[in-house]
């Protein structure tokens, strides 16, 4: 009776995991911590085309970032050594190409805090099933920093997966093979020569436990019962162990005598121009209003153009509130993390070199879904994000801001 009460427990566990794996699959990246979300990379303008594609057709994974001018003291900065890298569960793309400002990422970089970068990555459609893609950016000594995702469908092609290149010596090779009967044949090779070795001491003393329980006895006299035979069989090992790896380096030498060791220097990425303080902000209060799962954010802000232009949209941690009177956004899938309305603004309106002040909410249960409530819990709760203003040709200018969030518990 206990055993079958045990058993239904268990089948119960793995059917609630499986209800709960689609969501999961789709933003693992709501696990991160908060401050570290909102305070690190800015993630947005992110786009990928197309999102239903066949095996070996071309992804396009494009977007913007900043990152944060309000970065963790306790993490490692992206402005030491940061990585572009792309998020999706398993080998289902290859990575054909990816640049930052233009400049081929086939290394790592610095990515300097409170300026902007624009990124591409080319991918190659690999393996049937539908994936959740990411931007990443690698920080060193911090971990991966994950943007926003969107699902992309991958379905059999007219022609099985194929992954060629041209080598600097003309040759052609399938980078899904190359080298796969050397890796089977060191394999088996080692694998064999450690058995044989464990196979000598298990002949010798069948019951491995009983050897053992006399080496632990014995202490330091334990060397007494290596044989003279043991010494040989040894030796034989040894010499057997270092000829092979000596054939195994003269083989390589020759069989590759021209080899380019891995590259380890960092890629210089020149800064873009572009109008970094076009609305000057100065935070005067941020709090959020716990029991209505709102952000109200007061500002005194100086518009520094000579054109009007109008709060259009607030992002953090992936999360994309919108003013709908200036620009009413579109979830590109059921999945998108846009609050289409989510943004109210007292008075949206910056008149050209004027300065006043701006208050804004951001209102929305993404907040609680996406776990970015738990900041209150941190013991530094400070907050940041990017404010969109855009101008009456459409001209989009994101400024960053950020502070610290008081939370407010009763209405």
């Amino acid at each position: 009776m206990n055993r079958s009460i045990y058993l239904s427990v268990w089948q119960l566990v793995f059917f609630l995991c499986l209800f709960n794996s689609y969501e999961v699959s789709a933003h693992g990246e709501r696990a991160q911590q908060p401050g570290l979300r909102m305070r690190t990379i800015q993630f947005f303008d992110f786009e990928i085309y197309p999102t239903d594609v066949k095996i070996n057709d071309i992804v396009t994974v494009k977007g913007k970032f900043i990152p944060s001018e309000y970065w963790p003291d306790h993490m490692a900065s992206s402005k030491d050594i940061a990585f572009l890298n792309i998020g999706v569960p398993g080998p289902a793309f290859v990575r054909l190409e990816s640049r930052v400002n233009g400049v081929p990422m086939i290394r790592s970089t610095s990515f300097m805090e409170g300026e902007l970068y624009e990124y591409e990555i080319k991918l190659k459609a690999r393996k049937v099933g539908e994936y959740h893609v990411h931007p990443v950016v690698s920080v060193k000594d911090a971990g991966p920093i994950i943007g926003g995702g969107l699902w992309v469908t991958v379905e059999k092609g007219d022609v099985p997966f194929e992954n060629h290149i041209t080598t600097l010596f003309g040759e052609d090779i399938d980078l899904e093979t190359v080298g796969l009967d050397n890796i089977i044949f060191w394999s088996v090779l080692w694998i064999v020569i450690g058995l044989a070795w464990f196979g000598y001491w298990l002949l010798k003393c069948p019951m491995i436990m009983s050897r053992y329980i006399t080496v632990r006895d014995l202490g330091e006299k334990a060397d007494e019962i290596i044989t003279r035979k043991d010494q040989i069989a040894g030796v034989v090992f040894l010499s057997l162990t270092f000829s092979v790896i000596a054939y195994g380096y003269m083989w390589a030498e020759d069989k590759y005598p021209v080899t380019t060791p891995l590259q380890t220097g960092l890629v210089d990425v020149p800064l873009l121009d572009w109008k970094k303080n076009a609305v000057d902000i100065k935070l005067v209060e941020a709090k959020y209003r716990i029991p209505g799962r709102s952000f109200r954010v007061e500002l005194e802000v100086t518009n520094t153009l000579d054109t009007n232009v109008r709060l259009a949209e607030f992002v953090t941690a992936n999360l994309r509130f919108g003013n709908p009177k200036v620009r009413r956004l579109k979830p590109r899938d059921k999945h998108d993390l846009i609050a289409v309305t989510g943004l109210v603004v007292e008075d949206d309106l910056l008149l050209p070199g004027k300065s006043r002040k701006l208050v804004f909410e951001a209102n929305d249960a993404l907040w609680e879904t996406y776990r970015l409530t738990s900041l209150i819990f941190d013991p530094d709760s400070r907050f940041a994000g990017v404010l969109f203003f855009e101008d009456d040709e459409g001209q989009r200018y994101p400024v960053e801001i950020g502070g610290s969030m008081l939370p407010v518990f009763i209405e």
